[in-house]
């Protein structure tokens, strides 16, 4: 795995909308917090709206591919996430990500860019996009600096809830539960074996997580990783009328997960909610379940 070169305290950060549209004042939050730090360069393109896109195909196609040809550019931010990501994963060069490796940070839709970087061999970062940055507290905010700037071991998730024993390394993989599994099936699906997986996912019924999660073990995923982290799923329930009759998330996720031959642990402060704690992503991490922590063996610079 290419780890990018790490970006400096004011090096230059390309931000790029390659899914959904940006909500303007959420962004302007989150580029005071991300300006503070670095060198924030984007296009005004970038507050183009058509329907649930932030913008065509080829423009978002487009602004991704100046930013990862700027020469300037020590790493690429996601602006927001929502979807359209899989519509031009086909015309994501792996050559040209791997030609100068970035640090690309994104998650929620831009699990499937983090999953063509790991395909094309270059570590990446799951973490805050810039509309979620401000909401996030001083902690979250640090732990993205230090996974761009910082190489070497440390310490990711504390307080992980062990569901099933475990203390294995690999390298780590997974992001939004219902992006990564529409990757399964097709060529652009990560390799899993051997690997830490994780998922979040938002406002996903129970029954949907327990179809999801059901899915890729028949797909044979579980059997090839190993291990599971499960992180926030927030708004994961049933409407009002139907839930009394209902499993929660939780019981869903202990449900399906617990009945794994893999160490498996909950709680992981990562997604949509009041954590996203940033994580290097296909680099090699170690999951100690009887401790309840995550910890990277590299970081996703270097």
């Amino acid at each position: 795995m290419i780890r990018p070169p790490r970006l400096a305290p004011g090096g230059v950060v390309r931000v790029v909308a390659p899914s959904g549209p940006v909500p303007r004042d959420a962004f302007e939050a989150g580029l005071a917090v991300l300006g503070a730090r670095y060198d924030v360069r984007y296009d005004e393109g970038l507050f183009t709206r058509t329907g649930y896109l932030a913008g065509s195909d080829e423009r978002r196609l487009e602004e991704l591919g100046r930013a990862l040809a700027d020469p300037e550019a020590g790493a690429i931010v996601m602006a927001r996430g929502g979807y359209g990501l899989l519509r031009i994963l086909p015309f994501i060069d792996p050559a040209v990500l791997a030609a100068r490796p970035l640090p690309i940070v994104g998650f929620s839709d831009g699990t499937a860019l983090l999953a063509a970087a790991a395909r094309a061999g270059v570590a990446a970062i799951h973490g805050p996009v810039v509309t979620q940055l401000a909401a996030l507290g001083g902690e979250d905010q640090r732990a993205l600096f230090s996974c761009l700037e910082t190489p070497g071991p440390s310490r990711l998730l504390t307080g992980l809830e062990e569901l099933i024993p475990g203390r294995v390394r690999g390298p780590l993989i997974g992001g939004n539960l219902e992006v990564f599994s529409r990757l399964v099936g097709t060529p652009y699906l990560p390799d899993v074996r051997g690997a830490i997986l994780f998922f979040e996912d938002l406002g996903e019924r129970p029954y949907r997580l327990d179809r999801l999660f059901t899915a890729l073990d028949l797909a044979g995923l579980f059997g090839a990783a190993s291990a599971v982290i499960a992180g926030d799923f927030s708004g994961c329930r049933e409407p009002e009328a139907t839930r009394a009759d209902s499993p929660t998330a939780e019981e869903v996720i202990v449900e399906r997960l617990g009945r794994l031959p893999i160490a498996v642990a909950v709680g992981g402060s990562f997604g949509h909610h009041a954590r996203n704690r940033a994580l290097p992503y296909g680099t090699m991490c170690e999951l100690d379940t009887r401790s309840g922590t995550l910890t990277a063996l590299e970081g996703a610079v270097s």
